[in-house]
């Protein structure tokens, strides 16, 4: 209808259907960002715009989902690598001082959700006064669960700590 200024208005359900944009928009220049929206909202999902906005967003999931994961899993290992050398340097004989360092990793690993079959506990260093031992925790965090990401790294992706302690020079005889 015409209000009698020139302009056309519309009434009704048609005001706002894609035809009747397209033809208010027919003189007018379409800018990419209205473009872009009209291509979502028609589902033209393999426009090279779509692709550029969605893209990072995933991948940005993904990464979140990850660190969220591994970083979760950094600190029962550091604890646990700390428990085992404590463990280990509380003993003047080597073969107590080894079963005491990993049990102590053992046992600092329970309640997470690590697979304890691939928990390895290395210890290494001479059972003398003020000498360096040495405990090394190793497991995989099983990333199977993130699409992409275990595809990069095989569902698994490899945990380590490290932890050096001196033996303390004077300990009793209290075994």
């Amino acid at each position: 209808m015409n209000d009698g200024i020139g302009q056309n208005t519309h009434y009704g359900s048609h005001a706002h259907s894609p035809s009747s944009v397209k033809q208010a928009d027919r003189g007018l220049r379409i800018t990419p960002l209205l473009r872009f929206l009209q291509r979502v909202e028609s589902g033209e999902d393999s426009s090279f715009e779509f692709t550029t906005l969605i893209v990072p967003m995933i991948l940005m999931i993904l990464l979140v989902a990850f660190a969220t994961i591994v970083r979760a899993s950094q600190m029962p290992i550091w604890t646990a690598a700390s428990e085992c050398a404590h463990g280990a340097i509380s003993s003047e004989t080597e073969s107590v001082g080894r079963a005491q360092g990993t049990q102590a990793a053992m046992d600092s690993l329970q309640g997470n959700a690590i697979d304890q079959s691939s928990v390895q506990v290395l210890i290494s260093g001479n059972w003398v006064p003020d000498s360096p031992i040495t405990c090394e925790v190793k497991y995989n965090i099983d990333v199977h669960n993130l699409a992409f990401v275990s595809e990069l790294t095989g569902g698994y992706v490899p945990m380590s700590a490290q932890i050096t302690l001196r033996m303390e020079p004077y300990k009793s005889k209290w075994q």
